[in-house]
Order: C-alpha cells, then sequence, then structure tokens
C-alpha cells in the first residue's frame, strides 16, 4: 500500500502544479498578452481550465490499473467515504476529461493547420461557430465516459478472474472497490463481445485524434517556410512560434497521454495470444497524467514571446 499512498502525492502535486501554472497563463492571456487574440485566446483559456479540471479530479477519483493476462482494472484507490457507483461515475468522468483533452489538442492542430493552408476557413472557427470547437471535445469525453460505463462494468466472471490477483498484489478485495474491469476472453477463449467494444471504441478514439495531430504537425513543418510568406514579419515570429509550441504540445500527450494508453488497452489482446503471464500495477501511468498540464502551461509560456516579455516586465 506504499506505493499507492505515492500515488495520492502526485496526483496533488499535479492538480496543485496545474493549478498555479495554468491560473497564471489564464490570467496572462486575458488582461496582458495583446498579440494573440480572437479564436486562439480562447482555445488557450479553454484547454487551460480542462487542465485544472482533469488534474483537479484526480485526487477525488484516484485511478489505478492493473493488467493481468487477458485483463485490465481500472478501479479506485481513493478513501473517501462515497457510494461505489458515486466514485465509478467520477473515475469514468476522469476518463472522459483524458480523451477530452487529446481531441482538444487534435483540434488546435487543426486550427493552426488551417490558419497556414486556408485562412477562410480558420475564420470559421470563429464567432457562434466557436460552440461546435468548443462542443466537440466535450461530446468525445462525454461518449467515452458512457463507453466505459456500457463496456466494462464488472460482473461476477470479472470479478473471479481478478480477485486473488487484486488481493495478493495489493491486499484489496475487489468487490469493495469502485472498479470497471475488463476480461478479453471467456473461460472457453472466447473474445468477450463487451470488451471488444470497449477496447475497439478506445483505441480508435485516441488513434484517430493523435494521426489528426500527426498529420497537421508534419505537413505545417514541411511547408513553414512557404506559407510563412503570406504573413507580416513579426506575424511570421508569432506563427512560428505558435508552431513551436504545438510541437511541445505533440510530444506532451506522446508521452504523458498516448504512450501509456497503449500498454494498458493491448495487452489484454495480445499476453494470451503470446501465451505470456502479465501482472502489471500499469497505475503508475495514471500518475503522471496530472504532469501533462503544468508541462504544457510552462512550454507554452516559454516559448511564444509575447508571455516572456509579459513576465519580465
Amino acid at each position: 500500500m506504499i506505493s499507492l499512498g505515492i500515488t495520492d502525492i502526485l496526483s496533488k502535486t499535479g492538480f496543485g502544479a496545474s493549478f498555479l501554472t495554468n491560473s497564471f497563463l489564464i490570467y496572462l492571456t486575458i488582461f496582458h498578452v495583446r498579440k494573440i487574440h480572437g479564436t486562439y485566446k480562447q482555445m488557450i483559456v479553454y484547454f487551460a481550465i480542462s487542465g485544472i479540471l482533469l488534474t483537479g479530479l484526480e485526487p477525488i477519483a484516484r485511478p489505478f490499473c492493473h493488467n493481468f493476462n487477458g485483463s485490465l482494472i481500472y478501479f479506485s484507490v481513493g478513501t473517501l467515504d462515497l457510494p461505489q457507483f458515486t466514485v465509478q461515475l467520477i473515475l469514468s468522468i476522469w476518463a472522459g476529461f483524458y480523451l477530452q483533452t487529446i481531441s482538444f489538442i487534435s483540434i488546435q492542430f487543426y486550427y493552426r493547420y488551417l490558419c497556414f493552408f486556408d485562412v477562410k476557413k480558420a475564420k470559421s472557427f470563429g464567432g457562434l461557430k466557436s460552440v461546435l470547437w468548443i462542443g466537440y471535445p466535450l461530446i468525445i469525453g462525454a461518449s467515452y465516459s458512457t463507453f466505459i460505463f456500457l463496456f466494462s462494468m464488472p460482473d461476477t466472471y470479472s470479478d473471479d478472474y481478478m480477485r486473488s490477483e487484486i488481493f495478493e498484489v495489493y491486499g484489496l478485495e475487489i468487490t469493495e472497490r469502485p472498479r470497471f474491469d475488463v476480461v478479453f476472453y471467456d473461460a472457453e477463449g472466447n473474445i468477450r463481445i463487451r470488451s471488444l467494444c470497449f477496447t475497439v471504441s478506445s483505441i480508435s478514439m485516441i488513434t484517430v485524434h493523435y494521426i489528426v495531430i500527426l498529420y497537421c504537425g508534419i505537413r505545417m513543418h514541411v511547408n513553414m517556410k512557404r506559407e510563412l510568406k503570406k504573413f507580416s514579419a513579426p506575424q511570421r515570429k508569432l506563427q512560428r512560434q505558435f508552431f513551436h509550441a504545438l510541437i511541445a504540445q505533440c510530444s506532451g500527450p506522446t508521452l504523458f497521454l498516448v504512450l501509456r494508453a497503449a500498454p494498458v488497452l493491448l495487452t489484454p489482446i495480445i499476453s494470451p495470444i503470446v501465451d505470456i503471464s502479465v501482472s502489471w500495477r500499469t497505475g503508475w501511468f495514471y500518475s503522471i497524467v496530472g504532469l501533462y498540464p503544468p508541462f504544457d502551461s510552462i512550454a507554452y509560456m516559454v516559448i511564444v514571446t509575447e508571455y516572456k516579455k509579459v513576465i519580465r516586465s
């Protein structure tokens, strides 16, 4: 249980760092930064608020994950005296914020891509149509939270499959923990449809948005010199800084969000096929998710000169 106590410290540290850095970023963006305006300013504020909410839920939900052979369990190690369903709801909302974060990063990349290649379409992100880019990540997050409830609610078979493992590793009785279970194969070796639906939906939602990030990022990098000629000298410098900030935003989710999802989601499928026994405390990956929002905000303020000028003045 010592290791689980450390995750509590990490989650609270992540929230504290996220609250301070993101609040500072919001303050500078709204009241002091002048060269960034319109849609992109709204996106910066929106993303900073989302980061605070993501890390703020983590100390409450205390999400942890364990991979055992052809299964995974997503459960809470929190000590709050709340009904199991309430904590399950908080766990699903936290996971929804995780997907919302990835989807919104893809929107930011797409918007910057349009600013380079199709300014007319980029302008459509403003005004009343801003509801679309604000609403889309919320829909993605809510959909993922719903999929968790639909496809990974625990049942007798999944609990029996995981019970001895969870007790041996963590000293916890599985039925006493708010949890979601995914056991990919039944006792006869057949694929469980619910688990297949959860895995496919999770991998698809992450992969599609990450492909958008990579495609837009690569296209902007390859064509940057040519496209920057459309802008004035000061705007060229600012657009280049925006791109470098996006690269930092790309490396951040790759490290903190996307790479950590791969072993968690794919191991239940692969380990029985290759006949490898697995007992991994993959919940440690969740402990570093809370470090992404402050990393992103600090990187943005360091890269974009406008923020550095305001901070120094």
